[in-house]
């Protein structure tokens, strides 16, 4: 879990100082102020499925891909809820939140799997 956590921070800090160069110097017209809380949602709850990911994975190792599968699919569709429910909310700027949003996603969702694939062959 140290090792995750300790990634996760250190791909959010790098997100926030890239999101830091992008809209202070190239496109500042499409600041989203959204943009921290898009990084900071996507490290929690990536940080909360990882723990319990890794609480299933020292209980049964064979169970756990199917497990994997189901809440990996749960996750994906509470994003999709929060993203669409977002962009129905608030209307403002929706290229850039859908791009912010997106990029997040797939960040940490490789994060996710490269860390969660290390654990279960280690586990095996």
């Amino acid at each position: 879990m140290k090792r995750f956590l300790v990634r996760s921070i250190i791909a959010s800090v790098s997100l926030f100082f890239i999101g830091w160069i992008v809209y202070s110097q190239i496109v500042p017209q499409y600041y989203h102020i959204i943009f921290p809380f898009i990084i900071i949602f996507f490290f929690l709850t990536t940080n909360i499925v990882h723990f319990y990911l890794l609480k299933i994975a020292d209980k049964s190792v064979p169970k756990f891909s199917a497990r994997f599968m189901v809440l990996s699919t749960l996750k994906m569709f509470f994003y999709l809820v929060a993203g669409i429910g977002y962009i129905v909310i608030s209307n403002v700027n929706v290229k850039a939140f859908l791009i912010n949003f997106l990029a997040a996603y797939v960040i940490y969702t490789i994060l996710e799997v490269a860390e969660i694939s290390h654990v279960v062959k280690v586990k095996k």
